[in-house]
């Protein structure tokens, strides 16, 4: 996977169909341990709610993907909520759908639509950005190169960076793993193979 879409704010959502109240939580996790905990912090805090439904995608290429009905009908809660994560594109997510009963039973196709409707928009309503894979190294070169490396970088695309000074300048960089191999060989050239550029991870960013 080179691009991939991750939450950076959690989103709520609260739809009510007779009577019954499903509350929808979206948030990023990036382990299922986070993932239970944050099931298990929205259980706490409606304590008194008849169901709390979830489901949750961990992982990048080969993600751990979980769901539960916690009571509802087989298939009518946890299931659907997976296919609206699955269908955001979005990675490293829980999804959690808190229900208090109304009274009024829904029948197996509401309680499907119901938990679709609360999950979706919950996800909508989160805050996302696109990250892609993403190499990172730290570059060391002489002051009297920094300009002419500084513009390189800046002009190319999706990268960014931190500068410190000691007795040379030391760049950390992180640039698309896809520009990355001709970005350091565009550095080595300007600089005449002086700098120094040390791979330190790749990874999604």
């Amino acid at each position: 996977m080179e691009e991939g879409i991750r939450i950076i704010e959690q989103g709520t959502s609260e739809v009510v169909i007779k009577k019954s109240r499903f509350l929808g939580t979206a948030a990023n996790v990036e382990s299922e341990e986070e993932a239970r905990a944050i099931v298990a912090a929205i259980r706490k805090e409606h304590y008194s709610a008849r169901h709390v439904c979830y489901a949750y995608s961990v992982g990048e290429s080969n993600p751990a993907l979980k769901f539960s009905d916690d009571g509802e009908p087989g298939g009518t809660a946890g299931k659907p909520m997976l296919d609206v994560i699955t269908n955001s594109g979005i990675s490293n997510i829980v999804v959690v759908v808190v229900r208090y009963f109304g009274g009024v039973l829904l029948g197996t196709g509401g309680l499907v639509r119901a938990y679709t409707q609360a999950a979706q928009e919950a996800v909508n309503a989160a805050g996302k950005k696109t990250i892609c894979l993403s190499c990172i190294y730290d570059i060391t070169l002489d002051y009297a190169d920094f300009d002419k490396v500084k513009y390189l970088i800046d002009n190319t695309d999706g990268t960014t960076c931190d500068v410190a000074y000691s007795d040379k300048v030391t760049i950390r960089l992180i640039v698309p793993e896809k520009s990355a191999a001709t970005l350091i060989d565009q550095i080595n050239e300007k600089t005449a193979a002086r700098s120094v550029a040390k791979l330190l991870d790749t990874k999604m960013i």
